[in-house]
């Protein structure tokens, strides 16, 4: 009996080691990520995405998509080659779990007021919830980096997004450069 209670006290303490190790690993990859999108997952860089606060659903699906190449991006190349599933489900869960912050870009409030207006009727909030914090696989809005929100927009618009939802394709088309402008400050305001 004391041996059997020995060996499950060395199994425990393997199996927290193996738990310790894999949340070192975890935390040693995000910095990875920090270099870009914010020692806080929350991105002051131009053009590049907050992580912070970002559904995990969301997260693990586009860091798939990337891996597998469905959704290439160039900076992304090489980083996600060779991680399995578990490793990006615990990439996203990390962030999922980081506070986000609003941006502290400067926005006009009649381009803020338009873009409330563009957003209450497109009906962003029925996705995206109701604070445009994002859901499952749909993305948290509020707070990201305006000049990332209008590039993103823009590459749904104009369909040069690869690996995007068609559905997101639609909901912007036709809408002009200085819409998607007022809608980036809008949302990014939130």
């Amino acid at each position: 009996m004391k041996k059997l209670g020995v060996t499950l006290l060395t199994a425990a303490l393997l199996v927290g080691a193996a738990d310790d190790l894999y949340a070192q690993d975890t935390a040693a990859r995000a910095q990875v990520c920090a270099s870009c999108h914010g020692e806080d997952g929350n991105s002051n860089t131009p053009l590049i995405p907050s992580l912070a606060g970002q559904p995990e659903f969301f997260l693990t699906t586009q860091l798939v998509l990337m891996r597998e190449q469905v959704r290439p991006v160039a900076a992304m190349d090489g980083l996600l080659t060779g991680l399995d599933d578990s490793v990006l489900v615990a990439l996203a869960e990390h962030f999922s779990k980081m506070p986000a912050k609003k941006t502290d870009e400067v926005k006009d409030s009649d381009r803020m007021a338009r873009g409330k207006a563009l957003s209450d009727g497109m009906r962003c909030t029925s996705c995206h919830g109701a604070n445009l914090n994002g859901q499952e696989q749909m993305p948290r809005l509020a707070g990201q980096r305006v000049d990332y929100m209008v590039a993103a927009m823009k590459s749904f618009r104009d369909s040069t997004r690869p690996g995007a939802d068609p559905l997101m394709a639609n909901v912007v088309a036709g809408i002009s450069d200085g819409d998607l402008h007022a809608l980036a400050e809008y949302v990014s305001g939130k």
